[in-house]
C-alpha cells in the first residue's frame, strides 16, 4: 500500500494551505468517491476523496472529473451539511492512515456549528465519514453493521471511534533507546520485516528503504545495518509522519514507464539498475499521488463502467484472429494448386502410356530438366484424359480459393486493425461520455445492438470532445479520442493547410496542429505534435516512435471503409520519443 501514514501527513500539510477556503460545491463521482471544492484566496482547489478498496486516496486533483447527473445519496448529504461551510483545517490522527477535516457552518437553527468529515485510507476498510459535534455520526460513504464487524460499527447516531489500534509501537513514540533495543532483540531478521512487524504507520516501502540505507540492501538482516543510519533513515520517516513535512517525493517509474512506486522520501533502492528505472521528483504531494494514480484509477473505471465494450472487443479479437488462423491454412492448401496442374500436364504427354483402369503410374517428367520419372496417382474409374482434367478443375478451384482467400484475409486483417484502434481508444478513455461513445461506435459497425449505456439511471452522459493542446509557438493541437472523433477532426474541423499526424503502422488518434493561412509551423512545434501523437497512441511506452505526417488535403477516405480508417500520400515521418510530462504539460484542461 503506497499511500502511508507519511504520505497522507505530507498531503494533510498541503490540504492545510486552504484554511480560510469556503466550500462552494461538493461533487460525489460514486458513494466512494468525492470532490470537495475549496474556493479561498484568490483560487479554486478540488479535493478528491477516494474511499473504494483498490486505489483509495486524498489529494488535490488538477483535472476536473466527469461527474453524474444524478448526485450519489451521500454526495447529497455532503452538499446540505457543507455546502457554504469554512474549511478549518486538517488533522491527522498520529500515525494512522485517517484524518479529520473541519468545516464551520451553521445547524438548522442559523447556530455556529462544526462538521467533520473523517477520511480513512485503510484498503477495503477505507470509509468517508461525516460527523456532527461530539462526533455524533451523520452518514458514511460505506456503513459498517454488526454483521460486518464486531470491533467497531459505523452507523448513523453512534459515536465516532478512530481504527482499532494494531499490537504494533507508534513510531511517533519511539526514540533512539528504543529502536536499538527492539533492533538488538531482533538478531539476524530481515530488518524490513523487522521494521513493519514492530512499528505502525510504516508501508513495505519505506521499510525497504530504511533497510537500504541502513544495510546496503532491501533484505539486508538487522545485524548488518549501521547503527547510525538505520536511526537517521528511521527518525527522517518519524519526522515527516510527524510534520508533513517532505522535500523529496518521489516517483519510480519502470522500464515501459508506467508508475511503479512512490514515497515521501527519495526511494534509493531503485538507483541500482538505474537504466531500468526511472525516478521523478515532485514538490507537491497531490502532484505525485494523481500522476501515480492516473493511468491506475483510469483502467479500474473502465473495467467496472464500460466491462460490457472490454469483453465485446475481446470477443471481436478472438473471433477474428481465429478466422485470420483458418483463412491462412486455407492459403496455404490453395498453394498446392501448381502442383494438380503439374501432374495435369504430365499426364496429357504421357497419354500412350495410360488406359482406363489404371490406380498409379510412373510416367515422364518432360519439365524436368533431367526428365525424371514421377509416381502419379489415377482415379481407375476415368479415362487418362479425364484424370488430367480433373487435375485442371482441382488447379482452377485452388487458384479460384486462392483469390477469394487472399480477398478474405486482407478484409479480417482490416477488420482487426479496426478492432485494435476500439481497443486503443478504450485503454484511454476517461470517463462515461467516451464510454458511451464507444458503444455507438461498435453498434453502428454492427458488432452489437445498441449496448446499454454505462449512465444507468442517470440521464444521458454529454458528449465529449476532442483533447485540445498548446505547443511551444502557440499552435493548437487537437487530438482524437475514437474513430468518430477522428474521422469528423480530420475530415469536417480541419482545413486543407492544416498539418495531420499519426503514429506509423499502429492504432492511434489523429492529432491536427491548427495552422492559420497554411504556414508552416517551426520543426519546435512539429516535433511537439508528432510527440502528441505517439503518446495518444497504442506504442505510447516507445521509443524512437515513427509518426507519418502531412497536410490535411492529402487525406483520403475511401468509401465504405471503418470509422477512423484513411489514406494519404506525400507525407514525411518523424522519430519521436513520447515525454508523458511534457505532452501532458502542453494540454488545455477543459472546463466543464
Amino acid at each position: 500500500m503506497p499511500y502511508d501514514a507519511a504520505m497522507l501527513a505530507a498531503v494533510c500539510r498541503e490540504v492545510n494551505s486552504m484554511r480560510g477556503a469556503r466550500c462552494e460545491k461538493v461533487y460525489g463521482l460514486s458513494n466512494e468517491e468525492i470532490s470537495v471544492v475549496l474556493r479561498g484566496r484568490g483560487e479554486s482547489r478540488r479535493l478528491y476523496i477516494n474511499a473504494g478498496s483498490s486505489n483509495p486516496r486524498m489529494c488535490f486533483e488538477s483535472e476536473d472529473a466527469e461527474n453524474p447527473t444524478t448526485p450519489p445519496s451521500f454526495c447529497m448529504m455532503l452538499r446540505k451539511h457543507l455546502g457554504g461551510a469554512v474549511f478549518a483545517g486538517a488533522e491527522q490522527f498520529g500515525s494512522e492512515r485517517a484524518a479529520r477535516l473541519t468545516f464551520e457552518t451553521r445547524d438548522e437553527m442559523g447556530f455556529p456549528c462544526e462538521r467533520y468529515l473523517i477520511v480513512e485510507i485503510m484498503n477495503k476498510y477505507s470509509n468517508i465519514i461525516l460527523c456532527r459535534d461530539g462526533d455524533r455520526i451523520i452518514g458514511a460513504s460505506r456503513v459498517v453493521d454488526f454483521t460486518t464487524s464486531r470491533l467497531r460499527q459505523v452507523l448513523p447516531g453512534m459515536t465516532y471511534e478512530t481504527p482499532p489500534k494494531q499490537d504494533k509501537a507508534d513510531i511517533l513514540d519511539a526514540d533512539r533507546t528504543a529502536l536499538f533495543d527492539a533492533a538488538i532483540s531482533a538478531g539476524d531478521a530481515p530488518a524490513d520485516k523487522f521494521l513493519i512487524r514492530t512499528y505502525a504507520g510504516l508501508s513495505p516501502l519505506l521499510c525497504r528503504e530504511i533497510a537500504y540505507r541502513a544495510g546496503g540492501s532491501v533484505d539486508a538482516p538487522v545485524s548488518d545495518c549501521d547503527g547510525g543510519r538505520l536511526w537517521a533513515a528511521f527518525s527522517e520517516v518519524r519526522e515527516i509522519i510527524r510534520t508533513g513535512e517532505a522535500s523529496e517525493l518521489t516517483l519510480v517509474y519502470d522500464e515501459g514507464g508506467r508508475p511503479l512506486e512512490f514515497g515521501v522520501v527519495d526511494i534509493l533502492e531503485y538507483d541500482e539498475n538505474g537504466e531500468k528505472y526511472k525516478k521523478t521528483h515532485f514538490d507537491s504531494p497531490s502532484k505525485l499521488i494523481e500522476s501515480f494514480y492516473r493511468e491506475r484509477g483510469r483502467v479500474d473505471r473502465v473495467s467496472q463502467r464500460g466491462g460490457d465494450v472490454v469483453k465485446l472487443v475481446a470477443a471481436a479479437r478472438r473471433r477474428i484472429e481465429r478466422k485470420l488462423e483458418k483463412l491462412r491454412e486455407e492459403l496455404e492448401h490453395a498453394a498446392e494448386g501448381e502442383s494438380y496442374k503439374r501432374t495435369g500436364d504430365i499426364i496429357n504427354s504421357n497419354l500412350h502410356l495410360l488406359s482406363r483402369g489404371m490406380r498409379e503410374a510412373e510416367l515422364i517428367d518432360y519439365y524436368d530438366p533431367e526428365c525424371k520419372t514421377v509416381r502419379v496417382t489415377l482415379n481407375e474409374r476415368l479415362s487418362p484424359s479425364e484424370n488430367a482434367q480433373l487435375c485442371y478443375r482441382r488447379y482452377a478451384k485452388c487458384k479460384t480459393s486462392r483469390v477469394m482467400t487472399a480477398e478474405q484475409i486482407k478484409l479480417a486483417e482490416a477488420e482487426l486493425s479496426y478492432i485494435e484502434t476500439v481497443e486503443d481508444a478504450l485503454s484511454r478513455a476517461k470517463g462515461d461520455a467516451e464510454i458511451d461513445e464507444l458503444r455507438a461506435e461498435l453498434a453502428a459497425a454492427g458488432y452489437a445492438k445498441a449496448l446499454k449505456s454505462s449512465a444507468k439511471g442517470r440521464l444521458k452522459s454529454q458528449p465529449s470532445h476532442p483533447d485540445k493542446y498548446l505547443t511551444s509557438g502557440g499552435y493548437t493541437v487537437l487530438c482524437g479520442k475514437n474513430n468518430i472523433q477522428n474521422d469528423k477532426l480530420t475530415l469536417k474541423t480541419a482545413a486543407g493547410g492544416d498539418w495531420w499526424f499519426h503514429v506509423k503502422g499502429a492504432a492511434g488518434s489523429h492529432v491536427v496542429m491548427i495552422t492559420p493561412d497554411g504556414e508552416e509551423p517551426p520543426e519546435a512545434d512539429f516535433t511537439e505534435a508528432a510527440m502528441i501523437a505517439a503518446y495518444n497512441s497504442s506504442v505510447s511506452h516507445g521509443v524512437n516512435v515513427p509518426v507519418d505526417y502531412t497536410q490535411v488535403k492529402n487525406i483520403k477516405k475511401p468509401s465504405g471503409s471503418k470509422p477512423g480508417y484513411v489514406t494519404y500520400k506525400t507525407n514525411w515521418t518523424a522519430y519521436v520519443t513520447p515525454d508523458r510530462e511534457r505532452v501532458e504539460a502542453m494540454k488545455v484542461n477543459a472546463k466543464k
